[in-house]
């Protein structure tokens, strides 16, 4: 009988933290930790050499932040602290191209993709602070 209690309830708590019940509320996280200087490796294939550019971060505010990703300044930033990690997105532009960027932080590290349809390109990069 004790068996089938303790079955029971490890699939009761499986189930309520597969259901995102049990997941740590990251709006306690620290917003000021992603303010600075980050080093982004944008490289074009896993193979190639290390592509590096600046993602600067001067200011973040509830669900929005301030910056330059490439030399651009970010545009419709957003952040989203409703997950088990901290998700951002936001555009930049170019003199021709407008790009969509999105990610998470993780682990002190910046993960994401940049989509620029206009170019038929999309490329993960990673990040660390500088």
């Amino acid at each position: 009988m004790k068996k089938w209690t303790l079955l029971i309830t490890l699939l009761f708590l499986t189930s309520i933290n597969l259901n995102g019940q049990n997941v740590p509320n990251p709006t306690s996280y620290q917003l000021e930790i992603l303010i600075g200087n980050w080093i982004i490796d944008l490289r074009p294939t896993p193979e190639s050499d290390g592509y590096f550019q600046e993602f600067n971060i001067v200011s973040v505010d509830d669900n929005l932040f301030k910056g330059t990703f490439y030399g651009s300044e970010i545009e419709k930033p957003i952040l989203n602290k409703n997950w088990d990690k901290l998700y951002f997105a936001f555009t930049t532009r170019d003199q021709s191209n407008e790009y969509y960027h999105s990610g998470y932080f993780e682990g002190g590290k910046l993960f994401g993709i940049t989509y620029c349809p206009n170019r038929n390109f999309a490329a993960p990069w990673t990040g660390e602070k500088k």
